[in-house]
């Protein structure tokens, strides 16, 4: 999965994932201000997963996500 580094920085530290449908989900702690400033859509789709992502994407959201 290639995203921007600053979409990266987010994921990597559990403040966004992605449902395997490519919904984004948002953290309860993320700041939305932070996300007005990085014009990131909180409504993007990035569109479905291999299943092989799909696991990992299982991971990041049981352990991962805050």
């Amino acid at each position: 999965m290639l995203i921007a580094p600053h979409i990266d920085h987010l994921f990597d530290k559990g403040f966004i994932s992605f449902e395997n449908n490519g919904n984004l989900i948002l953290s309860k702690q993320v700041d939305h201000e932070v996300l007005n400033k990085w014009a990131i859509d909180k409504t993007i789709n990035v569109g479905t997963f291999r299943p092989e992502q799909k696991v990992f994407l299982d991971y990041h959201r049981d352990v991962v996500l805050v």
